[in-house]
């Protein structure tokens, strides 16, 4: 185990503290200063922002001719999202949702996650597939757009920070999120073939989970600071775009293998978890502690299938 992997892993968690709180305080000072629901920025700004790590992953993994990783992380982190992010989140610190303003969004997350089934069975994204993939996420983003305009718009702000800082803070707190996740999947990653843990493993877990870290540490921040909404808005629209952009942009590229074998586990796993979280979100008045245990249970199962 070396040391400059020790200081990766120290360094990216402080990244990580660091960076979710500022995008969480530069994301809701948009939302006062625009006057538009947290939820929004969270399924938009938050959640683009935090999925960065997928897309570049499944990019790169692409143009590798590592079609397997690509698809395999956008599942993997997807699956993380709902069962370990929700499910840490509520279980640390239970919390309350505005069902009826997330009730299509999250309809959409199950539709959209049940396109990764016929397109398993078909073996392929082609490329013509990853440009409609693209296209139903551009019409996602209008359709929230104006969802959020039926919703009565949250009261005046007389003391609002400044454009400059709010966008600031946004853009300081994305950039240090990101290197503090870059840096603590090289220190783990490191420590883990230290300890003798096969490549498989690797990826099956630390792939999937590190690119999940932006969203686990910005969902974290923004409960404890009391923004429920844009926590639950950045796992419902960071799972949206992992399968319609991180998914759907390598498909538009290069178009993307996909194994029949994630029938088997993985797709009907990552489903199953979409349900469980939306029993979770919208049955009873919160999101409580016994749920969150459910959900990390469920996710702890779906990686031991994974893995058998």
């Amino acid at each position: 185990m070396s040391l400059i992997a020790c200081v990766f892993v120290a360094v990216g968690l402080a990244g990580l503290a660091f960076g979710a709180d500022w995008l969480v305080d530069g994301s809701t000072g948009l939302a006062r200063r625009f006057r538009v629901s947290p939820v929004v920025i969270g399924l938009t700004v938050v959640a683009y922002g935090t999925s960065a790590p997928e897309i570049g992953a499944s990019l790169v993994a692409v143009l590798r001719e590592s079609p397997g990783l690509a698809v395999g992380n956008v599942v993997g982190s997807n699956a993380a999202n709902l069962g370990l992010i929700l499910g840490l989140t509520a279980a640390m610190r239970p919390f309350s949702v505005d069902a009826g303003g997330l009730r299509r969004e999250f309809g959409a997350l199950v539709v959209v996650t049940a396109l990764l089934w016929p397109m398993a069975a078909a073996g392929q994204v082609s490329r013509g597939v990853g440009f409609v993939l693209l296209g139903l996420l551009a019409a996602f983003n209008i359709a929230s757009i104006r969802w959020s305009r039926e919703r009565p718009p949250p009261e005046a702000d007389h003391d609002l920070p400044t454009l400059g800082r709010s966008l600031g803070l946004t853009a300081a707190g994305l950039a240090v999120l990101l290197f503090g996740a870059e840096l603590l999947i090289r220190g783990a990653s490191d420590i883990a073939r230290g300890l003798g843990a096969s490549e498989t493993t690797i990826g099956l877990t630390l792939v999937a989970v590190g690119t999940s870290l932006p969203e686990l540490a910005a969902s974290i921040a923004a409960v404890r600071q009391g923004a429920v909404q844009l926590a639950a808005g950045n796992v419902i629209g960071s799972n949206l775009f992992n399968v319609l952009g991180a998914l759907g942009l390598p498909a538009a590229v290069a178009g993307v293998a996909v194994e029949p074998r994630l029938l088997n586990a993985e797709i009907p796993g990552v489903l199953l978890l979409t349900l469980l979280a939306g029993a979770a979100l919208f049955v009873g008045p919160r999101v409580g502690r016994g749920k969150g245990v459910a959900l990390l249970a469920a996710y702890a199962a779906y990686v031991g299938l994974v893995l058998w």
